[in-house]
C-alpha cells in the first residue's frame, strides 16, 4: 500500500506580523514550523502502513521552512519525501492542489492523507480540490481509519453536534485528517538520524509541467493590522458604584445588553 501524506509549513504564532509601507507581509522575519493538523495525518499513514504493509510518501510545496517538515515527516517513519521549491505565497488552494497532485500522479498512490485544515490560513480547501485534482474519492473530517479490503476502506467521520458517521470510501481516495484520531510520535535520535540518509525529491513548477506558477483564482487585495484598541476604563468606587457603572457602560456606550 503506497500512501502520501501533504505537509505545510505554517507561520509560527509567536512570530511578529509586521507589514511595509505598501501593505505586504514582511516574511523576512517569519520563522515557520509544520502545520500541527498535518502531524495527525502523518501518523495514521504509518499505522496503516505498519499494520498493512507499504510505505509512506511525504511531500510539500514552499521555500522557508517546507523541507524541515518534511525531515520531521521522515524521522516519524515515512520513507521519502518530495519538495515542491516555489513561492506559496503565490499560490491559492487550488494552485496548491494543481501542483502536489502533478507530484503525486507519478508514484500512483492507494492513499493521499492531508490535514482537515492549516494553523495559518484555516481554509480546508487543498485536501478536496487535491482531489478533484486526482479524479479521486474524498472523506473530510476523518477521526478513524480501518484496513483496507478489496479495494475500499471504511473511516469514521465527525459530524456536528459530536455526532459521528462511518463511510465506506472506493481507493485511491484523499482523507482530511482531524485532530485527536492519534497521538503522534516524537521522532526518536534512530529516526532523526535515520532521516537524513532517506531520500528527498526535489522538483520545481517546471519538472511537474508548469511553464508558470498556476494564476490564482482568488486573490488578497490588501493586508491591514487591525486598529488599536482602547486603553483600559479602570472603575473607581464601592463594589455597588462600580457594578451600576459597568452595567450602564454595557448597556448605553458598548449596547452590548
Amino acid at each position: 500500500m503506497r500512501i502520501a501524506v501533504c505537509m505545510k509549513a505554517v507561520v509560527e504564532p509567536q512570530s511578529r506580523i509586521e507589514l511595509d509601507g505598501d501593505g505586504n507581509l514582511r516574511r523576512e522575519q517569519l520563522r515557520y514550523e509544520v502545520n500541527e493538523y498535518d502531524l495527525y495525518a502523518v501518523e495514521e499513514a504509518i499505522r496503516l502502513v505498519d499494520s498493512n504493509d507499504g510505505e509512506v510518501t511525504v511531500i510539500t510545496l514552499g521555500t522557508e521552512g517546507a523541507v524541515q517538515g518534511l525531515r520531521k515527516g521522515l524521522a516519524m517513519g515515512a520513507a521519502d519525501a518530495i519538495h515542491i521549491d516555489c513561492d506559496p505565497y503565490a499560490l491559492d488552494p487550488s494552485g496548491v492542489a494543481a501542483l502536489l497532485a502533478a507530484a503525486l500522479r507519478e508514484g500512483a498512490y492507494d492513499l493521499v492523507l492531508a490535514g482537515v485544515e492549516s494553523d495559518d490560513l484555516g481554509g480546508a480547501q487543498v485536501g478536496v480540490l487535491l482531489a478533484e485534482e486526482l479524479g479521486y474519492a474524498a472523506t473530510t473530517l476523518v477521526v478513524g481509519t480501518s484496513a483496507p479490503s478489496e479495494g475500499s476502506m471504511e473511516v469514521r467521520r465527525e459530524l456536528e453536534a459530536g455526532e459521528h458517521s462511518t463511510v465506506e470510501i472506493q481507493l485511491p481516495a484523499v482523507l482530511t485528517i482531524q485532530s485527536g484520531i492519534n497521538e503522534p510520535r516524537y521522532p526518536s535520535l534512530k529516526g532523526i538520524m535515520a532521516a537524513k540518509r532517506k531520500e528527498l525529491v526535489e522538483k520545481t513548477p517546471a519538472d511537474l509541467g508548469f511553464a508558470e506558477l498556476p494564476l490564482p483564482r482568488v486573490a488578497a487585495l490588501g493586508l491591514e493590522l487591525p486598529p488599536p484598541r482602547e486603553l483600559a476604563r479602570m472603575l473607581e468606587g464601592s463594589a455597588e458604584e462600580t457594578a451600576a457603572e459597568l452595567v450602564r457602560i454595557l448597556r448605553e456606550e458598548e449596547r452590548a445588553l
